[in-house]
C-alpha cells in the first residue's frame, strides 16, 4: 500500500530552498484530511524558529453554487446539514520530482489545487490556489487562505507582521491584495462582527476574503497567491515580501528552473521507468532540501530529532550528495558537518547535536563516528579530486584513524559500544557490546584514511593504517562469523542488517560470507507477514524493531546485487517503493502501529534510493 503523509503527526513533506524550510501536511489531528502548511521555519531548521501558531495555515472555498463549503475543520455552519462529506486528498507530488509541492483534493463539487514552493535565495514561501468544479460546470469560487499567527504586531494595507522574537520576524500578505480580517473564522468568511485581535500577544488566526473568482468550464480559476517572508528585523521581512511579490507571476517557472538546473548536474541514470524516475528526482531533491544555506545538513523528519545535525546522518547525506555529482553541496555540507564535531573525553567525537546551541544531545554510547568520518572524508575527496580537502582536515582524518587504533580491546575489536542503532547499552537496561558494525566501519575507514595519507606523503601512517584495518578484519573474522554468518557481536550469534552493507557499499567482507548471512537475513530478519527487513534481531529493545525498516530493506537488495541475484534485489526494492507516501517519501520504518514514522529523512531512506540505484546501474563510485 500507498502511505499518506500525516498518518504519523510527525510526519512532514518539507519545501526548502536553503534559507527557509516548511513542513506540508495533509492529515491532521484524528487523520482528518487536510491541506495545509504546518509550520515554517526560518534562520535555522530548529522548533525555536517555528513561525506558525498551531495549526499552521490552511483553506477555506466556496462554490457559489453549493451548499457545502470546501472547509477542512468543520468551521463554518451556515445551516444544518451543510456540512457534507469530508475532504478527499485526490494526488500529491513534486512537480517534476522537483521542489514545488502540488495537492489537489476536493469536497463535494469543489476542488482545491495548491501549489507551495520557496524561491530560490529568498527568505519566503509562497503558495498558489486554484478552484475548479469536479463537474466541470462553469461558476464563482471564493477563497479564503487562513494563517494561525503567534501574534500580530502592526499592519500595513492588507499586509500583516508578526514578531516572534528579537530577531525573529514574519510577514504575509495575499495577491491580488484582498482585506485581512483578524478573529473568529467562521464569523469572518461569512460576514458577521468579528472581534479584532491585533496588537495582542496572543495567537490569532487570520483570514484573507479574496473575492470571487470565475471557474470556467473545464480549467481552474485564476491563481491567488498567498505570500510569507521573514527576516531577521521587520524591515528585513518587509523587503523579502516585496521582493517576492514582484516576481509573483513568474516565481513558480523560475523555481522550477532552478530545480531542473540543479537536477541536470546530477550523474546521468538511464532508463529507469517514469515511477522509478520520479523517485529518484524527489530523493536527489531531498539530499538538497535538508541543507542550511551554510551546508549544514539537518534531520528534517520526525520529532525529537527536528532540526538536529548527526554526524552519521550527515555524512550519509553528504557522500550521497557526492555520489550523484553535486559536489559543490557535497563539499559545502562535509565541511559543515565537520564543524559541529566536539571531542569526548576519550578523544572520539559526540554524534549528535543541537543546531542552535550546538550542544550534544546524543542518548547512547557509539564509537562508529570515526570510522564514518574517514569514510565521508574519502568519499567526497575521492569524487572531487581536490587534494585541498584531504590537507584541510587532516588533523581530523589523522585523529579519527589513530582513535581507531589505540581503542581496541583484547580481542582486536573496538571497545563496546550501542552500535548503529543506539539499542544496546544500558540506556536501555542492556549490556555494550562488541559490535560488527562498529569495528567494520572503523576498518573501511582505515583502508580509506591509508589512500589519503599517501596522497600527501605519509606513507608510514598509511601502512599503520592498513594494518590495523586487516587486524580489526581478522577479529570479525575470529569472534564475529560462525559458519560464514555475519553476526551483531561478538556477544551473541543474533543478526544485524548492518553488516550487509559490508558486501556492497563498503565492500570489505569476504565473498564466501555473502551466501550464508544473505540466507539467515531471509530466514531471521524479513517480516514474515509484510516482507522488509528489521534492522536487528533482539525485539525487545525499542517499539520500532517491530517493523521492518528502510534502509536495511535496501542493504540486503544491495548485497543480493552484489552476490547477482537481480530478481531477488529487486523483490526488496520494490518493497519499499510500494511503501511509499504517493508524493514518492519513504518513511524511515513502518511503526509498529502499522503507521510509518520519518517520512521525508533523507539518510538511510531517501539516500537509499540514490545509492541502490546507481549500484544497480553499475556506477556507484
Amino acid at each position: 500500500m500507498h502511505y499518506f503523509i500525516g498518518k504519523n503527526q510527525d510526519n512532514h513533506v518539507p519545501i526548502s530552498n536553503g534559507n527557509v524550510l516548511a513542513w506540508l501536511q495533509q492529515y491532521d489531528v484524528g487523520c482528518r484530511p487536510v491541506d495545509k502548511i504546518s509550520q515554517i521555519f526560518f534562520g535555522n531548521f530548529d522548533m525555536s524558529s517555528s513561525l506558525f501558531d498551531y495549526p499552521g495555515s490552511y483553506i477555506l472555498a466556496k462554490d457559489q453554487n453549493e451548499k457545502i463549503w470546501y472547509d477542512p475543520y468543520g468551521i463554518i455552519k451556515e445551516k444544518l446539514g451543510q456540512i457534507g462529506e469530508i475532504i478527499s486528498i485526490n494526488s500529491t507530488r513534486y512537480i517534476h520530482g522537483y521542489g514545488i509541492y502540488e495537492v489537489v483534493s476536493h469536497k463535494g463539487n469543489t476542488v482545491v489545487r495548491t501549489k507551495t514552493w520557496a524561491p530560490p535565495k529568498r527568505n519566503s514561501f509562497i503558495r498558489s490556489i486554484e478552484v475548479k468544479t469536479l463537474r466541470s460546470n462553469p461558476s464563482e469560487a471564493s477563497i479564503f487562505p487562513i494563517v494561525h499567527l503567534k501574534n500580530i504586531v502592526q499592519r500595513i494595507d492588507n499586509t500583516f507582521i508578526s514578531r516572534i522574537s528579537e530577531n525573529q520576524w514574519l510577514a504575509t500578505t495575499v495577491s491580488p491584495s484582498a482585506e485581512g480580517i483578524a478573529g473568529d473564522i467562521s464569523k469572518a468568511v461569512t460576514g458577521g462582527q468579528v472581534t479584532i485581535f491585533e496588537h495582542s500577544l496572543v495567537p490569532v488566526p487570520l483570514v484573507f476574503t479574496i473575492s470571487a473568482q470565475k471557474v470556467p468550464s473545464l480549467s481552474y480559476s485564476k491563481p491567488v497567491f498567498q505570500v510569507f517572508a521573514s527576516g531577521a528585523s521587520k524591515e528585513e521581512a518587509l523587503h523579502e515580501l516585496e521582493n517576492t511579490l514582484v516576481q509573483i507571476n513568474q516565481s513558480q517557472e523560475q523555481t522550477l528552473k532552478g530545480w531542473q538546473t540543479w537536477h541536470n548536474k546530477t550523474v546521468e541514470i538511464d532508463t529507469l521507468s517514469p515511477d522509478l524516475e520520479y523517485f529518484w528526482r524527489v530523493s536527489n531533491t531531498l539530499t538538497k532540501m535538508s541543507l542550511q544555506k551554510d551546508g549544514t545538513p539537518i534531520i528534517i523528519g520526525f520529532k525529537p530529532y527536528q532540526g538536529n545535525v548527526w554526524i552519521r546522518d550527515s555524512l550519509w547525506i553528504a557522500s550521497t550528495l557526492a555520489l550523484a555529482e553535486h559536489l559543490e553541496d557535497a563539499v559545502r555540507s562535509l565541511y559543515a558537518t565537520l564543524s559541529y564535531l566536539i571531542e569526548r573525553p576519550d578523544g572520539n567525537y559526540y554524534f549528535a547535536y543541537n543546531v542552535v546551541t550546538r550542544l550534544p544531545n546524543e542518548h547512547a554510547f557509539e564509537n562508529d563516528t570515526t570510522g564514518l568520518i574517514l569514510y565521508g572524508i574519502w568519499q567526497v575527496w575521492s569524487l572531487v579530486k581536490d587534494h585541498t580537502i584531504i590537507h584541510d582536515l587532516w588533523p581530523i582524518i589523522s585523529q579519527s584513524a589513530e582513535w581507531i587504533l589505540k581503542n581496541r580491546d583484547s580481542s582486536g575489536l573496538i571497545f563496546p559500544d550501542a552500535g548503529i542503532w543506539e539499542t544496546f547499552g544500558p540506556h536501555l537496561g542492556e549490556k555494550f557490546e562488541h559490535m560488527t558494525w562498529t569495528s567494520a566501519i572503523s576498518a573501511f575507514g582505515l583502508i580509506r584514511a591509508a589512500e589519503m595519507a599517501e596522497v600527501i606523503f605519509k606513507n608510514e601512517k598509511a601502512s599503520r593504517f592498513r594494518q590495523g584495518a586487516f587486524e580489526l578484519i581478522q577479529a570479525i573474522s575470529k569472534h564475529n562469523v560462525h559458519n560464514g554468518i555475519v553476526t551483531r557481536s561478538m556477544e551473541t550469534k543474533l543478526l544485524d542488517a548492518s553488516v550487509t552493507l559490508f558486501f556492497s557499499e563498503f565492500p570489505i567482507f569476504p565473498k564466501e560470507w555473502l551466501k550464508p548471512t544473505l540466507k539467515a537475513i531471509q530466514q531471521r530478519l524479513e517480516d514474515p507477514f509484510i516482507g522488509g527487513i528489521w534492522r536487528h534481531e533482539s525485539l525487545t529493545t525499542e517499539e520500532g524493531d517491530l517493523k521492518p525498516w528502510t534502509g536495511p530493506t535496501f542493504w540486503l537488495g544491495e548485497a543480493f546485487l552484489v552476490n547477482n541475484d537481480v530478481n531477488e534485489a529487486w523483490k526488496y526494492f520494490n518493497h519499499n517503493y510500494n511503501n511509499s507516501a504517493f508524493c514518492g517519501l519513504l518513511p524511515e520504518l513502518l511503526y509498529s502501529r502499522g503507521r510509518p514514522r520519518g517520512i521525508g529523512m533523507p539518510s538511510y531512506s531517501q539516500s537509499g534510493v540514490i545509492r541502490s540505484l546507481l549500484l544497480y546501474k553499475s556506477l556507484y563510485s
